[in-house]
């Protein structure tokens, strides 16, 4: 497909849907920085064949500049180029970072949203590195670990609150992607074989590995983070 060729289904797309985002059956695949959104929406989409889309323009996988009807950002035809685009009636994976990095509020849940938690020991230092845009084995800075405990528990205190959130352990999609990856499909609404599923593993397994980053932290940081979202950890079922 050219590339003029591809601006001209955008806007055919675009023109023919007369639905509004709030007409959408949105399910928001919500998450803290780096708690596994990417490889979530790789999954879904090898999966189910649907392409996921986001609230925001992704620097890392570029997405079309063009809003879709739903009222996201879609990558040409999924990250491989080989999906469809959701059809109007049908659900809508979209990630979204919301209430942090975003200011537009989200539209009220109506069926369904996806949460994804990850350890705030690796999701804290992942991020702190992406934003560096660098291989870094420095320290997190005090402050802004204060920031990420903050604003860690403001997001999930947030989704806590939304009506029908289904939580998705990282760790526990780590353990048996095969089992939650159904249970993410499902609850978008997404019909897909166990041959799809254990396509979509074995081509985007679990990577690295579970509290890989204990040792970039100092032991006054990792106390830290126990006193200030010590009931965090213990709802959410994660320990040092």
């Amino acid at each position: 497909m050219t590339l003029l060729f591809k601006r001209i289904f955008i806007i055919i797309f675009l023109s023919c849907s007369t639905g509004f985002a709030s007409d959408w059956d949105i399910v928001y695949l919500a998450s803290f920085p780096r708690s596994g959104n990417h490889w979530v929406r790789f999954l879904i989409e090898e999966a189910s064949c649907i392409a996921t889309s986001s609230t925001y323009k992704d620097r890392d996988y570029p997405h079309l500049s063009s809003i879709f009807p739903w009222g996201g950002y879609a990558t040409d035809r999924g990250y491989q180029g080989l999906c469809r685009y959701p059809e109007e009636g049908e659900p809508v994976a979209l990630k979204t970072h919301y209430p942090y990095l975003q200011k537009k509020p989200i539209e009220p849940i109506k069926r369904a949203a996806i949460c994804l938690i990850r350890h705030p020991v690796d999701a804290f230092y992942s991020f702190h590195v992406y934003k560096n845009r660098q291989d870094t084995k420095q320290k997190v800075p005090k402050d802004v670990l204060r920031e990420f405990v903050k604003k860690w528990r403001e997001f999930y205190e947030f989704w806590d609150k939304q009506p029908n959130v289904v939580l998705v352990r990282y760790e526990d999609l780590y353990r048996d992607p095969a089992f939650y990856l159904t249970q993410i499909l499902h609850t978008i609404g997404y019909q897909a074989s166990p041959e799809d599923i254990q396509r979509a593993i074995k081509k985007y397994p679990p990577q690295g590995g579970l509290l890989k980053h204990m040792d970039r932290y100092e032991t006054a940081d990792i106390d830290l983070i126990k006193l200030q979202l010590s009931d965090l950890l213990v709802k959410y079922d994660y320990v040092f």
